[in-house]
């Protein structure tokens, strides 16, 4: 994280490092936009994203 403002920072992630497209790579890089827009929540209204837990069959 870096200091932007008064209050205020930037937060890079980078997430690299599995050697060309894999199945990982692949399936955890669809997750990323999702994750980051519920974290931008967390930051802007200090509310947590509720997800009930999933359903058990």
């Amino acid at each position: 994280m870096a200091p932007v403002g008064d209050k205020a920072c930037k937060l890079t992630l980078t997430h690299d490092d599995f050697g060309g497209e894999t199945a990982t790579s692949k399936a955890v890089g669809g997750g990323w936009p999702e994750a980051l827009s519920r974290l931008k929540t967390l930051a802007e209204t200090g509310e947590p994203f509720y997800m009930p837990a999933p359903i058990s069959a």
